[in-house]
């Protein structure tokens, strides 16, 4: 995959899509920029959209995109290499070790 299309757990910006897999602090570096994020769309769970907020003030609202576990979404992004339109399917999985997340059966 061409680089600058996604970026998971990596904040920096240079990326057209972004992915938070869960809240915990080594996977959120870069959100906490001075200027809050808003560098592109911000694919995360349901949970994790609602308390974003909480943990990340700065961050536009506006750009994030929850999506359930086990649901999909189809992306539409522009190579930076061609210039072709890349077309992305991802399906959200359960981190099962997150805030909302039921346990796992014994």
């Amino acid at each position: 995959m061409d680089e600058g299309l996604v970026s998971v757990d990596k904040f920096s910006g240079g990326s057209q899509a972004y992915f938070l897999t869960h809240l915990h602090q080594d996977h959120t570096r870069g959100l906490g920029a001075a200027a809050g994020w808003r560098h592109g769309p911000l694919y995360c769970s349901p949970v994790t959209a609602r308390l974003l907020p909480t943990r990340f003030p700065g961050v536009d609202a506006s750009l994030i995109r929850p999506i359930a576990a086990g649901a999909s979404a189809s992306l539409s992004l522009t190579s930076p290499i061609s210039g072709r339109t890349v077309s992305l399917h991802v399906t959200a999985l359960p981190a099962i070790h997150c805030p909302g997340t039921p346990p796992a059966p014994n």
